[in-house]
């Protein structure tokens, strides 16, 4: 069985701090690989579900990084993400998500200007 560990949103904020600070600036690469991770975990448990989306929202708001998140074939509406402006990990994780579903490489692109909305570009087709 896995356990789960809780972290605060006010400890991811000041462990983000941290690592800007040491990493100068490359901490949202360490991150995004960091959520990637995360979404591979989240894959495993939703894989073979019919409504394979909606299981991802599920298991991500029940493990507490999205307040709600809409999954749509180009792009990814998220409602009050545990980061809060700084979308890197929840970056991380989106992408693992459309690449098992799609089953190919992405790009998860942040919408500037709409918090943590995303927009998927399919890599290679």
């Amino acid at each position: 069985m896995m356990r789960y560990v809780k972290i605060s949103e006010e400890e991811m904020k000041k462990t983000r701090k941290v690592y800007d600070e040491v990493l100068s600036g490359t901490a949202s690469t360490l991150l995004f690989n960091v959520g990637y991770v995360i979404g591979k975990e989240i894959v495993k448990e939703v894989k073979d579900e019919t409504d394979f989306f909606k299981k991802a929202s599920e298991l991500m708001k029940e493990r507490g990084w999205v307040k709600d998140v809409v999954f749509k074939e180009r792009n990814a509406a998220v409602t009050s993400p545990a980061e809060g402006n700084k979308c890197d990990r929840l970056r991380g994780i989106i992408s693992a998500v459309y690449e098992a579903y799609y089953n190919q490489p992405v790009y998860c692109i942040r919408i500037k200007g709409r918090g943590c909305a995303f927009r998927i570009e399919f890599l290679g087709g």
